[in-house]
This record gives structure tokens, sequence and C-alpha cells, in this order.
């Protein structure tokens, strides 16, 4: 059994509750699938957990602390030049920030494992493009994204869990009771945000792979001790605690 993980965004409260969750499961491996940090408090604190992982995806976020924030509102650029701030900082010291950056810099776009493809946002542009559960109504859009799948994808970057079929369904994990058996069809599944969901559901989202059984997994977290570090810190936006309470 594999567990898959995505969009922790520093928020070390929900990835602690989600690593803890894992572990009452026989999970072989746990795989990121990018934006590890940025929008949250404790970035220094995600990386050095997900550092552990075998397979952690670049995601755009990640990429914009690397380099510098491309199309990003002022809230997430202001995250972001925090977050570099915080990592450039010598905690406990040079080599661990050292190496922080070393991994951040060797992460790739995306991870094929037998019929499985990996990546943050989707097959022709994994940082940055995102596949919203509306877009089975975009044909050409969905058509485009199926052929570059080789039978299942796992996806991120929206923050919003869900199964998206060939055929033209989107199914949110409770109108499926929070499991979906994969039947050699091609299928698309977004496994969530951890640190910052999107749904409408404050818990931390990931997905457990036994076999050929997805099950998305909500994980209730410490929000409230996450929501006061946010505000706390001058550069990080009150509405990035504010949402987290409301899963949007």
């Amino acid at each position: 059994m594999k567990a898959l993980i995505s969009d922790i965004h520093s928020n070390f409260e929900a990835l602690q509750a989600v690593l803890a969750d894992i572990a009452r499961h026989s999970v072989e491996a746990i795989y990121c699938l990018g934006d590890v940090i940025g929008y949250g408090p404790n970035p220094r604190e995600c990386l050095d957990q997900i550092m552990r992982c075998p397979v952690v995806l670049l995601g755009n976020h990640d990429q914009a602390v690397l380099f510098d924030p491309m199309n990003f509102n002022p809230v997430a650029e202001r995250a972001t030049m925090w977050t570099r701030s915080q990592l450039d900082r010598p905690v406990p010291n040079r080599a661990a920030a050292d190496a922080r950056w070393e991994f951040l810099s060797e992460r790739p776009l995306k991870h094929r494992d037998g019929d499985i493809l990996l990546v943050h946002g989707s097959p022709r542009n994994p940082l940055n493009e995102y596949i919203f559960p509306e877009d089975i109504y975009s044909d050409a859009k969905m058509r485009s994204i199926f052929a570059q799948v080789p039978r299942y994808m796992f996806q991120g970057h929206t923050h919003i869990p869900g199964i998206f079929t060939e055929s033209g369904e989107f199914y949110a994990p409770d109108e499926i009771d929070y499991e979906y058996k994969l039947d050699g069809r091609k299928t698309l599944c977004n496994v969530g945000s951890v640190g910052q969901p999107r749904d409408a559901d404050w818990r931390a989202s990931y997905v457990l792979l036994d076999g050929m059984t997805i099950r998305f997994r909500r994980i209730e977290y410490d929000v409230e001790t996450t929501v006061g570090k946010i505000r706390e810190i001058e550069e990080l936006d009150d509405f990035l605690a504010e949402r987290l309470r409301s899963g949007r």
C-alpha cells in the first residue's frame, strides 16, 4: 500500500496528523505530489519531514521559492518571499539549510511507476495546469490530458479531491463513499490537499492506494494552532489563516 499526499503548504499540524494516520496503515511508501511549502508558517519543519519520502515532486509554489513567483497574486507572492527568507536561515545550522535548498532544486516534475503517472498539475504542464471538476465539460482539454496518461494518474494542485473518468465523469469522494476501484480504464485521481483544502471541508486530505483500490482519507488536525501561527506573521495575510477554517 502507498500513501499519496500533496499541497502541504507549510502546514505542519496538518502534516503531522496525516503522517500519524498513515502510520496506522500498512503503508510501504509515501509519495508527495508537490507544494510542500508556500502559504503556511512552517516551511522548514514540513520540508524536513517530506525529505524522507522516496518520491517528492516539484510544485509551483516550491518552484516559486526556488526562483521567482510567476503570475502569483500579491498574497501568494508575499508568502513566497517570506518562505524564502525562512529557508535561508541557518536553522539549526548552515548545513541543514543548504540541504533543504539542494533537495528542492533536485525535485522532478513527474514520476512514472508502471501504468501510474504522478504529477503536480497535469501531464501537459506538470507545474501549472489545473484540472478542475468542471473541466469534464471541456471535451478538448480532457481528451488532450487523457491522451498523455498511461492508464492512471494522480495529481494535486487544485486542492479539490476526486476521480475523473475518461468517459467524462467527476466523482467527489463523498459521492463514492470515499473509495474507488480502478478497473483498467484510464482514470485521474486528485488526492486533495493536506494543508489547505478547498472543497469546503477543512480536514486534511490524502489518498491510500491499496492495489487497485483508492481510499480517500480526511483527517482532523489542530487547525486553530496553524491559524494562530499565520496570524502572528506579518508577511502572511490573515486570509491564509481564515480560509483554513472553512476549507476554501
